[in-house]
């Protein structure tokens, strides 16, 4: 069964849209709130929606309401998940998933899971698996830091990441994590699309057992006084580090 949630800001309201031009599946947004007197960007949105979507012009405050007091830049959209992203999902998708996965090992903080999501689709990773437990959901606050990045992206939450790394090998994905215990040298890992990287949390790094199930343990090289980065930093770094290398 279809659930719904709470969209908000420009950009995102733009991006599913754009990604829903070309899809088979059911238009995602059911309804639009906007602000009254609204801007010619939102006009233009609007004049791209199906006459099936209904649209309301509200007071900021309804807006605020709905957005939970996020910067909702004067749109909000009901959107339909057509799909809860769960590990019967995940499965069905790995039978056809290209590389590279994206695994991200307890991002507890809204803001660097929302920037973590919008780095990867930038970087054109596809797919990306997230726990259960003890890590930040895809709310609609982590939507909007993601600037549109999901209506691209297909993010999977899975019970066991250990399990799930084992299932990946077997269909030919090479797992690479990073530690400050890692290797520097990238130069000896399998192409970018046979990948699977693993990002640890923000102040633990990634699970011991994800690390020795890892096929390639790799370290960046820093160069300052201090020994961490941010941890959407680091995904950029590892990312351009493993799709641009030599």
């Amino acid at each position: 069964m279809a659930r719904s949630d709470y969209i908000f800001g420009k950009r995102n309201v733009s991006e599913i849209l754009e990604s829903s031009y070309n899809s088979e599946e059911e238009f995602p947004i059911q309804e639009i709130w906007i602000k009254s007197s609204p801007s010619k960007e939102i006009k233009d949105l609007l004049s791209r929606l199906p006459k099936s979507v209904k649209v309301n012009e509200v007071s900021i405050s309804k807006l605020d309401q709905l957005s939970s007091g996020a910067n909702h830049q004067g749109i909000v959209a009901l959107r339909t998940l057509l799909h809860k992203g769960d590990r019967k999902s995940f499965e069905e998708h790995l039978e056809t998933c290209k590389g590279p996965v994206l695994i991200l090992d307890r991002i507890q903080d809204p803001g660097n899971l929302g920037n973590i999501l919008r780095t990867a689709e930038c970087f054109g990773v596809e797919t990306i698996l997230i726990p259960e437990r003890e890590s930040a959901g895809i709310t609609p606050l982590v939507e909007k830091i993601a600037s549109g990045a999901l209506a691209y992206l297909k993010v999977f939450r899975v019970g066991n990441l250990a399990q799930v790394l084992e299932k990946l090998q077997k269909k030919g994905f090479w797992i690479a994590s990073t530690s400050d215990k890692g290797e520097e040298d990238w130069s000896k890992l399998p192409p970018w699309e046979e990948l699977a990287i693993i990002v640890g949390n923000e102040g633990e790094g990634a699970k011991r057992i994800l690390l020795e199930k890892s096929d390639f343990v790799l370290r960046i090289p820093l160069h300052g006084h201090i020994s961490s980065l941010n941890v959407t930093v680091a995904t950029g770094i590892i990312l351009d580090r493993l799709k641009n290398r030599a």
